[in-house]
């Protein structure tokens, strides 16, 4: 299967109202807004393809670019590589993406988080915290980390940069939901910096509040 035949396809699938939304979301015109379910089996048809997922990478196209996220192998990435691809993309969605599916697949995980909060851009923070994130989550860091990692955000959260902050506070949720022994800190800490807080979301949805989001998922 070549690049031509995909790109046709996903123009082929087009759908408006996800293009809206995409758009609306911080992706570029340059989307066609296929459907994320029909992705994700073109994906499974095609496996893993290193060399394929660049070439959809380098059209820019938002569809193409989730396309190449499932597709990319993480053992062939050096780690300079991760900060020149994302260095490219500025939507938040496609960062993310690449980050939970690819980059915490990458071998050197500390290196690869001081690599990208060096970097002076946000959305590469925002990507350096997704480690942190996932560090939280698999349980890798111990009390005397957890304690650190706490204080760090204490004092950086509410200046944090927009995308870096979210990131951020993620990671801060995710403390409080699997580190039993720090969420009754956590709880009082985030009600304290009031970091979306008055985050209005749809009805049956759960706001970025850190106490909101622990308890959502902690029952």
């Amino acid at each position: 299967m070549n690049i031509d035949t995909i790109m046709q396809d996903l123009q082929n699938n087009a759908n408006p109202s996800r293009k809206k939304t995409l758009i609306k979301a911080g992706a570029t015109e340059n989307t066609y807004g296929v459907l994320i379910g029909y992705l994700r089996k073109y994906a499974n048809k095609i496996g893993i393809n290193h060399d394929l997922a660049h070439q959809l990478w380098q059209t820019k196209n938002t569809d193409a670019r989730l396309l190449a996220v499932m597709l990319f192998d993480s053992n062939r990435f050096e780690l300079e590589d991760v900060v020149s691809l994302l260095k490219d993309e500025s939507f938040d969605q496609i960062i993310d993406d690449f980050m939970f599916r690819v980059g915490i697949n990458i071998k050197n995980q500390q290196l690869l988080f001081k690599l990208l909060i060096e970097q002076k851009s946000d959305m590469l923070n925002r990507a350096a915290w997704v480690v942190q994130v996932e560090f939280v989550k698999s349980k890798q860091l111990d009390s005397k980390e957890i304690i650190e990692l706490i204080k760090q955000i204490e004092t950086q959260l509410v200046s944090s940069s927009k995308h870096t902050q979210w990131m951020m506070n993620r990671c801060f949720a995710q403390i409080g939901i699997t580190y039993d022994a720090f969420r009754t800190e956590v709880l009082e800490l985030a009600t304290q910096l009031g970091v979306y807080k008055h985050m209005k979301v749809a009805p049956n949805c759960t706001s970025a509040y850190v106490p909101n989001w622990i308890n959502a998922v902690v029952k």
